[in-house]
C-alpha cells in the first residue's frame, strides 16, 4: 500500500476497531484512473468492496479527513447489512439521530456533529 495512503488510513482504521464497527480486510488494488491517486479496495466480511483513494499531494489533515469520509461510507454499509444500527460513527451529542462529520479544523483532521458543529474527537482519537 501506497505510504500517503497507509498514513491516512491508519487512524481512521483505530476509530473503527475503538467503536467495534466492522474492520475491513483492507486489499492494495489499484482501480484508480490517475496517476495523481492511490487506491485500496475495503472489503466487508459478506464479500462487498469499496474503494478508497487518497491524493498523496493534499495535506495530511485533508487527506485523513478524505479518506474517513471514503471509510464512513463503507462502514455504515457494512453496519446496515450486519443487521447493526447504520450510524458510524455515531454522535455523542445527539444518539441514534445521525453521524459525525469528517473534517479539518485548526489544520487537524476531526469528526464534529453535523448540527452543532461541535469538536468531538480529532480522527483516530474516538473514545471506545
Amino acid at each position: 500500500m501506497d505510504a500517503a495512503l497507509s498514513k491516512a488510513l491508519t487512524p481512521v482504521l483505530r476509530d473503527l476497531e475503538q467503536s467495534g464497527a466492522p474492520r475491513p480486510d483492507v486489499r492494495d488494488e489499484d482501480w484508480a484512473d490517475s496517476p495523481e491517486q492511490v487506491t485500496v479496495m475495503l472489503y466487508a466480511p459478506d464479500g462487498s468492496g469499496q474503494g478508497v483513494l487518497a491524493i498523496p499531494g493534499e495535506s495530511m489533515p485533508a487527506r485523513i479527513a478524505s479518506v474517513a469520509d471514503q471509510v464512513q461510507e463503507w462502514a455504515v454499509e457494512a453496519l446496515w447489512r450486519a443487521g447493526r444500527a447504520a450510524t458510524w460513527p455515531e454522535c455523542p451529542e445527539h444518539p441514534d439521530a445521525h453521524p459525525l462529520t469528517a473534517t479539518v479544523h485548526d489544520h487537524r483532521a476531526v469528526w464534529v456533529c453535523p448540527r452543532t458543529r461541535h469538536l468531538i474527537s480529532d480522527i483516530g482519537q474516538l473514545p471506545a
